[in-house]
């Protein structure tokens, strides 16, 4: 297993704390020579950092389809046979104990071969990135390989990624997880507003159907695509996509298809959208207007999540996606994923109270987040300078809204 380096002491690049804002605030990040530019934080970094190692990339990727291919096998092998049987003829408290206690065994490497789809997945991510390796014919073939497993036509997903980090947080341009507040309506109003649905129908709303940004599978999706060669690669992703499909279903016959397949990959759903969604939502995450929006402001409203707070092995295995995202953010196309936590502990410092960082295993977070509906708690600031949005939770959301109606009444 690759090692990690040593971590290197960069000269401090000081912010003054007077400047440095943890989103509620326009003004700009440091001033005169102690400006935090993203240039100046690159320069902080030691070169290996930015070094792409292509044995270390392809343990990654064995890795994960060693572990995906062992749950697959655990299933195919009709393993769970004993189960259908104490369920039908047991009527035992000792056979309802059976029951439940080889139902966990059962179920756990469900649980585990959703994890690892969604772990690789983020290998597909570096390839998306070109951080996999140097080569980009490399990166399309293990890009393919890892995201076409999963049904993720990696192309045009790699395509609208891209346009996600070029405009993170910015209020109109980016779709990744749309920034809907109480005025916004249509598709966007019924997403929002059915919330539970959304972690495990992400895929078929937005990857397949196409909102907000095209579908991701129809090469004639004008908004998304617009040259011969981004239709030609849609297709070639989208036909990935359906070889793998269809091969599942040959091996497998539909009914242990869903079975063996579905049910894990839409617990990869799940852990997609919490994921991303919680690397860009928080109590006073800021959200930009064009005229207030720029590319490190924008980045500086990612948040690193650590997610097991024990031992980080949870946040090992799922490649440091989760507590080592806002220098994703803002190196994304350089940082191979397994170098990121270094650069973290590197500019963390640097970042001061610009960085966001949220310790525990965010599943109640997630909830409240999606109680009733995600749009009602992005509130509109519009004061002396430009506009933006931030995003709170409830409890400030009520106060706030009641402050307002008193203020109304009163005038």
């Amino acid at each position: 297993m690759p090692v990690s380096p040593v971590l290197h002491a960069p000269t401090p690049l000081l912010l003054p704390r007077s400047s440095s804002c943890n989103g509620l605030c326009l003004l700009p990040l440091g001033v005169g020579k102690d400006k935090l530019t993203v240039g100046a934080l690159r320069k902080a970094l030691p070169p290996h950092i930015f070094e792409k190692n292509v044995a270390h990339s392809m343990w990654y990727l064995a890795t994960d389809l060693t572990v995906i291919f062992a749950c697959l096998r655990f299933y195919s092998d009709d393993i769970s046979w004993p189960m259908y049987v104490i369920y039908a003829n047991g009527k035992s408290l000792l056979a309802a104990f059976i029951f439940a206690a080889f139902s966990l065994f059962f179920v756990s490497p469900f649980l585990l071969l959703g994890l690892f789809m969604w772990c690789l997945f983020v290998v597909g991510h570096d390839c998306g990135h070109n951080t996999f390796s140097d080569s980009k014919a490399l990166n399309a073939a293990m890009g393919h390989l890892s995201h076409g497993f999963i049904l993720v036509p990696f192309w045009p997903w790699a395509k609208s990624h891209s346009t996600h980090h070029a405009y993170h947080q910015n209020k109109t341009k980016d779709k990744s997880h749309g920034w809907y507040d109480r005025e916004d309506e249509g598709i966007e109003k019924i997403m929002k507003d059915q919330p539970f649905f959304i972690p495990f129908l992400y895929f078929f709303v937005y990857l397949l159907a196409g909102f907000p940004d095209g579908s991701h599978f129809n090469p004639f999706s004008s908004r998304l695509f617009h040259t011969t060669k981004d239709m030609v690669q849609c297709a070639v992703s989208s036909f990935v996509c359906v070889g793998f499909f269809a091969s599942f279903v040959a091996f497998w016959g539909w009914e242990r298809f869903v079975w063996i397949y579905v049910v894990p990959w839409l617990i990869f759903n799940f852990w997609l959208y919490k994921v991303t969604y919680l690397q860009h939502h928080g109590d006073g995450t800021i959200v930009y207007s064009d005229e207030a929006w720029d590319y490190l402001r924008g980045g500086l409203q990612t948040i690193d999540r650590v997610y097991d707070t024990n031992t980080g092995a949870l946040d090992a295995v799922m490649h440091n996606i989760t507590n080592g995202h806002v220098v994703h953010h803002l190196f994304s196309t350089s940082i191979p994923h397994y170098n990121l936590m270094e650069a973290t502990e590197i500019l963390r410092p640097q970042l001061g109270a610009a960085y966001k960082l949220v310790r525990g295993f965010p599943l109640v977070e997630l909830i409240q987040h999606h109680w009733y509906s995600t749009r009602q708690w992005m509130i509109r600031r519009d004061g002396n300078g430009p506009t933006y949005w931030e995003f709170v939770n409830q409890d400030v959301y009520v106060k706030e809204m009641a402050a307002k109606k008193q203020s109304t009444a009163s005038k």
